[in-house]
């Protein structure tokens, strides 16, 4: 279960042997049943998950219920509320399992204690921020720049496995539509 996580950070770091079983061994299995909640508004996000199989959403949620998705995350890629993470301040958003998933979870007090025992580890530190970085400028240019329909259209082009996997709900709240918008966007495809 911890092969694809060790091949990454291994790819990523120029990490020893004996320095690799340290860091894997750090990361714990846990699976997780379907709209489990990992995470809750309010709370300090004190662990960061990979992705083994499975999908989890990071979102907010309005006071009526309204929730807008920020992110997606499939197999082999981590996930957190990394401002929470890293600042320790309450987190605004919620992490809840879209499909049953079973993932491997660092604590925070682990993975900082790893940036300063091993010191090649904040290689997947920077990877992480890039990656998240990189992840939220894309979605936002999208949101701001973008009709609905070319949304979904960029979604049908480059990520097809969403539209395969999520409920119509989470695709809508994803691309930041009504429901009834993507119904429509669906019947004109």
């Amino acid at each position: 279960m911890t092969t694809v996580l060790a091949d990454l950070i291994q790819k990523i770091t120029d990490l020893d042997e004996e320095q690799l079983i340290a860091v894997v061994s750090c990361f714990k299995p846990l699976t997780v049943e379907k709209h489990d909640n990992l995470l809750e508004r309010g709370a300090i996000a004190n662990r960061l998950f990979f992705i083994n199989k499975g999908c989890l959403r990071l979102y907010y949620s309005s006071e009526d219920h309204h929730t807008a998705t920020r992110f997606m995350a499939f197999e082999h890629t981590f996930l957190t509320s990394i401002v929470s993470f890293i600042s320790r301040e309450p987190s605004s958003e919620y992490i809840e399992a879209v499909e049953q998933s079973e993932l491997l979870v660092i604590s925070h007090h682990d993975f900082f204690n790893l940036r300063v025992t091993v010191p090649s580890w904040d290689k997947i530190y920077i990877y992480i921020l890039e990656y998240g970085l990189t992840v939220i400028n894309s979605r936002l240019s999208g949101l701001l720049t973008q009709t609905a329909t070319e949304r979904y259209r960029d979604l049908l082009k480059n990520n097809p496995e969403l539209i395969q996997r999520l409920s119509n709900a989470n695709l809508a709240a994803y691309l930041n539509i009504s429901p009834e918008t993507l119904s429509r966007l669906k019947s004109q495809m």
